[in-house]
């Protein structure tokens, strides 16, 4: 069972494309016969997907028909319907049938060996890419991230990594400071791994007997990572008593161990990361707003894996690499139809165990069964979950805007009142609760 299904809609093309500034929805193809890629194709009316290359979305697989599918906008979402296919047409792992299935955006379409992702805009995937950096694997979501890098990498400015755990905040880190052509060790620490009373020591060193238990003098990361970068994980888990100290080693480049009244001067530069709301915490007083700002020179927002799922099939076929093992396109399917919690990190151990598995079943590829015993039965409809929660943040955004109109609402979310009022049933959302009293 597929763990996203398609949320039943109609929408008013011509309402959803009133401005032509708007996003374009599309669809990008994701994996076509073992390979990533990212070949992304607008559709601003209706388009033809098929082998044939007089196709408007021309597929490179023989087991796809001439012309298989055609897609019709229909504002946030796609009408995908058969066009008479040899092995059919999928949609969220639902073969379509004869009056077709709407998709909406994140959803995945298959066509024999070939996936496509329904994406909220095209336009950042047919305009010129960002430079690309060994290790960082993704297509345009990840442009904004490129963008950062090659333009600050050889300076010394701080930079501030925001998103989700499992994100993939260390690996920019690391590309950052492989990119900065500094002489230097790339060294990192989890603020929240450590122990509060321990950190002061963990980062500015000790001398012998300083505290209990230190039998020997520690130069700290800070010295280790002298020339180099020092990425600081879980930014939002250092104590306040240390958010003054590492202020004041920001403005000196100068660290005393723990211990010693020497100071050291030291040539670091520092990137954090955090997944907390940190603007927030500064605002409330839990954390030092001056800290934030020295080490905000330039932010980094990485998105969540569900947010970039045609990145997936590229992601996982980079972690299979050295496994000299493949994967089905059907288990790629499975894979990217989960709502991803611990997003790239998640993917990651999954993709592992699940090679793993497929090994000792004697598998040449990674099955859809072999992905269900790494993932479980507690996965399933997850994915649904996230679309539902979505579409009610975006409704609610909506009716908000509009004042409890549910015609304005309806416009604004490119739904006919008919499907709005739906939606609204479904949701358990009462349009009056937006009026004005």
């Amino acid at each position: 069972m597929a763990d996203r299904t398609v949320t039943e809609a109609a929408f008013d093309y011509a309402a959803a494309s009133a401005s032509s500034n708007r996003p374009q929805v599309g669809v990008v193809v994701s994996y076509c016969r073992e390979v990533a890629t990212w070949q992304a194709h607008p559709v601003t009316a209706s388009v033809t997907v098929g082998r044939d290359e007089s196709a408007d979305v021309a597929i490179d697989d023989r087991g796809v028909s001439r012309v298989h599918a055609r897609l019709e906008n229909r504002g946030t979402a796609l009408l995908v319907t058969d066009a008479g296919s040899r092995n059919g047409t999928f949609v969220n792992a639902e073969r379509v049938g004869s009056e077709g299935a709407l998709a909406p955006v994140g959803s995945v379409l298959r066509m024999n060996r070939t996936l496509l992702v329904v994406v909220p805009d095209v336009k950042p995937f047919l305009g010129e890419r960002a430079k690309d950096f060994p290790g960082l694997v993704g297509g345009a979501s990840l442009d904004d991230a490129r963008t950062v890098i090659d333009t600050i990498a050889p300076t010394n400015m701080p930079i501030l990594i925001l998103g989700e755990t499992g994100t993939g905040k260390e690996v920019i880190a690391s590309v950052l400071h492989g990119q900065s052509g500094r002489t230097g060790a790339f060294v990192a620490l989890n603020c929240a791994a450590v122990p509060s009373e321990l950190i002061d020591a963990e980062l500015f060193g000790h001398s012998r007997g300083a505290f209990s238990g230190a039998v020997s003098a520690r130069p700290g990361l800070f010295r280790t990572a002298d020339h180099g970068t020092l990425f600081l994980d879980e930014l939002g888990e250092l104590p306040a008593s240390l958010q003054a100290k590492l202020l004041r080693v920001l403005e000196t480049q100068q660290v005393r161990a723990v211990g010693e009244d020497r100071v050291v001067s030291v040539d670091v530069r520092v990137v954090a990361a955090t997944n907390r709301d940190v603007d927030a915490m500064a605002d409330n007083g839990d954390f030092r707003s001056d800290l934030l700002h020295r080490l905000a020179g330039l932010r980094i927002v990485l998105p969540a894996l569900r947010e970039r799922i045609e990145d997936l099939p590229a992601l996982c076929l980079h972690f299979l690499r050295d496994s000299g093992m493949g994967i089905s396109v059907a288990a790629l399917e499975r894979l990217m139809l989960h709502a991803w919690p611990g997003n790239v990190r998640e993917l990651n151990n999954v993709s592992r165990a699940s090679c793993e598995i497929a090994r000792r079943a004697g598998h040449t590829e990674v099955e859809p069964s072999d992905v269900a015993k790494v993932m479980g039965a507690t996965t399933a409809r997850a994915g649904q979950q996230v679309l539902e929660a979505e579409l009610c943040a975006r409704v609610t955004r909506e009716l908000t805007e509009a004042r409890g109109s549910v015609n304005d609402a309806a416009q604004r979310l490119g739904m006919s009142r008919s499907v709005l009022y739906e939606t609204l049933r479904r949701l358990r959302l009462d349009p009056k609760a937006f009026r004005p009293r």
